[in-house]
């Protein structure tokens, strides 16, 4: 990875220690950093650089390899990949800009600060030259600072241009129906842009199944007018459309549509895609049967935390056949139960990491500290927060578990208990606490895992 983003041979990286606190000014900054963002560099109460974010990743055996540790054995873990990097010629006195921003002085920790709020402060920072990029490293062929970011593709859902029910106000459907359909060919690998017969066969019956009651079946109008969401391109159709062109004029040209290359790309990472999902569904599906609309989609695996295997048809099969000779069983059996041979392909998880999250934890619930036992030795449960499995794809780390008893562990994977930016268990419907996830500091968790699972919830809720 470094390879490919320094291929001149210099990494230019800064990092962040863990923190064991559950959502302190560190925590959020760390949380909600984005590619892109602008680093201004801080020292004896001077700002002496600035550089912008190219990467965002977690990686304590880069950071022990570049930093080392420090006197409490933590490594600077929270890494960001920097370029642009460029020195101030004079230091520039950074309490006026601190107070400005509403940062307590003098600056100890991360923090993270809006681009709107960067705005009001940047006449006090030098101009920017535009620096060269690292050598050797070839930009796309759009300025990164006009690329679409995470946080744009939400700014932009969030805006779309929707008509509105004239009895109740409720925002049209149709777009967002036509956006999830999107979102589920880049999920599935399929090609992001699709013809007009296809975009009508598959978009139509959604229009008609999820729209509006006593909406028009007209998918025409989200094929054509996605394009002023900044997110969607339509390609194959003449100059000479006018506002936008006829259903015989589609049905005779079959132009292609679908999410621009930038969209598509940001929305194969899973994280971005949740959001996304969850952004739509709270916006501006809220009486939708979200679970049937997804399943109808092919989004599977958004009703668990832990995910889907990827399971062989064979398997599929035998679970019809079982389903059948269930129903025609004898009141009794005798004998044992028949067998028949499956194949099904599984994430292999790490074994070490699963026994330390026990160790660390004496075996005891994070959540209820219950200490259970079987055969004569203690036992607990290891839960990935975001799961292994298809569509999270979570990574098998330390920070990615947590040591639960039996019960807890069904009921984080069932989506039913979630952990709250405080870092309170709390029950996903109805939202009653049970009480504050127990940590250990060295057992560092990190939030954006969190963040996902609680994402995940909130979709289910």
């Amino acid at each position: 990875m470094l390879t490919g983003l320094y291929p001149d041979g210099v990494a230019r990286l800064w990092g962040s220690t863990p923190t064991s606190q559950a959502n302190n000014e560190k925590v959020r900054a760390l949380r909600d950093r984005r590619v892109g963002d602008i680093v201004l560099f801080y020292t004896g109460n001077s700002f002496i650089a600035r550089a912008t974010v190219i990467q965002l990743f977690t990686s304590p055996v880069i950071a022990r390899a570049v930093w080392g540790s420090d006197e409490d054995g933590k490594t600077w873990e929270h890494i960001m990949a920097l370029d642009d990097f460029e020195e101030f010629s004079q230091p520039v006195p950074a309490l006026d800009v601190l107070a400005e921003l509403q940062v307590p002085r003098p600056l100890r920790m991360l923090t993270l600060r809006s681009a709107e709020d960067y705005s009001h402060v940047a006449h006090r920072l030098p101009a920017v030259h535009h620096p060269q990029p690292s050598r050797g490293r070839t930009l796309p062929s759009e300025s990164r600072t006009t690329r679409l970011t995470g946080p744009d593709l939400l700014d932009r859902l969030r805006g779309l241009k929707t008509n509105r029910n004239t009895a109740d106000g409720e925002p049209s459907r149709h777009q967002p129906l036509a956006l999830l359909w999107a979102i589920a060919r880049i999920a599935a690998g399929e090609p992001r842009l699709a013809r007009w017969s296809d975009f009508r066969s598959e978009v139509g019956p959604l229009l008609s199944e999820y729209g509006l009651p006593g909406s028009k079946v007209t998918p025409e109008y989200p094929f054509w007018h996605l394009r002023g969401s900044g997110l969607w391109e339509v390609h194959g159709v003449g100059d000479d459309a006018g506002s936008m062109p006829s259903v015989g004029v589609l049905n005779d040209t079959q132009p292609e549509a679908g999410l621009s290359q930038d969209a598509a790309e940001l929305l194969q990472d899973p994280v971005t895609r949740l959001e996304a999902m969850l952004l739509l569904r709270d916006r501006y599906l809220r009486n939708v049967d979200l679970q049937a609309l997804l399943g109808r989609l092919g989004l599977t695996g958004y009703t668990a935390a832990d995910g889907l295997d990827d399971t062989s048809e064979d398997e599929d099969d035998t679970r019809e056949d079982e389903r059948a000779t269930t129903a025609a069983a004898p009141e009794r059996a005798t004998g044992a139960a028949p067998r028949r041979d499956v194949t099904s392909s599984r994430p292999v998880r790490n074994a070490a990491i699963v026994s330390r999250v026990k160790e660390i934890h004496d075996f005891r619930c994070q959540v209820c500290e219950a200490r259970l036992r079987s055969n004569r030795k203690p036992y607990s449960e290891a839960a990935h927060i975001r799961g292994l499995g298809k569509p999270h794809h979570g990574p098998d780390e330390l920070h990615n578990l947590l040591c639960l008893c039996a019960n807890h562990h069904v009921l984080f994977d069932g989506l039913e208990i979630y952990i709250d930016v405080e870092g309170v268990v709390r029950e996903t419907h109805g939202d009653q606490p049970l009480g504050p996830l127990r940590q250990h500091p060295d057992h560092p968790v990190d939030e954006k895992y969190i963040d996902y699972h609680r994402s995940l919830c909130m979709l289910n809720r």
